[in-house]
């Protein structure tokens, strides 16, 4: 019996993975839809919880400003990327002089007679067909973005009656209260990861804008939205954050002291918000084992890119969870955790599937 349930637990997983990869252009939009309605939703919320003892803003007022918030985000995201874009395309004759400078000083350190040039090292690139890949890749971004809004959309529709859905589904009382506490321990945890990365991401941001634009890096606007979003990328994204200025820096100027002033001064205050005051903030609220997170990290960045990466946190926190509620799979779930603890039950436990 039990060979029997761990072949049907690998027949089913091996489906999953399958379904996850080759799905994926099915799936992607429905998951950032999922992303984005749970961000609005939690910000209207933040907005419609009552100020100062009285004040109530009513839910639709509340949704409405959410839904502008997050708008307005997106297209000062959008206009700062656009504009630098351009910027950087007017400034790319500068930077490949320097560039080139670069690779001969590396050629005479490295004892090599002559550098290759940059035309040698991209010879076999063409343009045309760079162009048209950006172009079909822009493309690709906003029809996605569209079919995003869309799903985005009916999910609000949806939820006014998908808790009476689930309720008439789970018809016993007992099953309702258990489905109801796992949502809810699923809602606490997301919402408490997503509060503290997005005021330390912004906290990160701002600090690296600073010294960006004390040193004067050209477009530090720029990196400085990319290190908002590198910082939701564990590990990776701490990363690419120091590297990624750092890198212009050194392509930007004649002298290595900007360069050591980016690269330390930035790679400091990664170091610090990502593993000591994150840490501190965060407590065990998550307690995701760092293995577990590193794991998840490549595989959903296989199967999903970059979104995976984003989303493979949350994703291990309501897996966890949900195999934390089943008997037959809370050893599973202590695997993934920390240092072995998990959420508790509030009832009895049900049974797993193939149980």
């Amino acid at each position: 019996m039990t060979l029997m349930r761990a072949a049907l637990w690998t027949v089913v997983i091996a489906a999953t993975m399958y379904l996850l990869i080759e799905g994926r252009g099915l799936l992607l939009p429905f998951v950032l839809a999922i992303a984005l309605w749970y961000m609005v939703d939690a910000m209207a919320d933040a907005i419609e919880r009552p100020r100062l003892g009285r004040l109530h803003i009513p839910r639709p007022l509340a949704l409405l400003a959410a839904v502008l918030i997050m708008g307005g985000i997106v297209v000062v995201i959008g206009r700062t990327i656009g504009h630098n874009i351009t910027a950087v395309a007017d400034a790319a004759p500068a930077y490949e002089g320097r560039l080139q400078h670069l690779l001969d000083q590396a050629a005479q350190i490295i004892g090599m007679e002559q550098a290759p040039t940059l035309g040698e090292l991209f010879d076999r690139v063409s343009l045309a067909e760079t162009v048209g890949g950006v172009a079909r890749a822009a493309a690709t971004v906003v029809s996605v973005a569209g079919i995003v809004l869309i799903y985005t959309g009916f999910l609000f529709v949806e939820q006014v009656h998908f808790r009476h859905k689930l309720s008439l589904i789970f018809g016993a009382r007992a099953q309702r209260a258990r489905l109801r506490s796992v949502f809810e321990q699923i809602d606490h945890d997301i919402r408490v990861y997503l509060r503290i990365k997005t005021v330390l991401a912004v906290a990160t941001s701002l600090l690296a804008y600073a010294v960006m634009r004390w040193v004067g890096v050209d477009f530090a606007g720029f990196w400085a939205v990319m290190v908002f979003f590198f910082y939701y990328i564990p590990t990776v994204g701490s990363i690419l954050a120091i590297v990624a200025p750092a890198l212009l820096t050194l392509v930007q100027f004649d002298h290595l002291t900007p360069f050591l002033i980016v690269l330390i001064v930035i790679g400091t205050i990664q170091i610090v918000m990502a593993n000591v005051i994150e840490p501190a903030i965060m407590g065990r609220s998550l307690n995701l084992s760092p293995l577990v997170v590193i794991i998840s990290l490549m595989v959903w960045g296989t199967i999903w890119g970059v979104v995976g990466m984003f989303l493979c946190v949350p994703i291990m926190v309501v897996l966890m969870i949900v195999l934390a509620h089943f008997e037959t799979t809370r050893p599973v779930a202590i695997l993934l955790s920390a240092d072995g603890r998990i959420p508790e039950p509030s009832h009895e436990p049900a049974k797993a599937p193939f149980d």
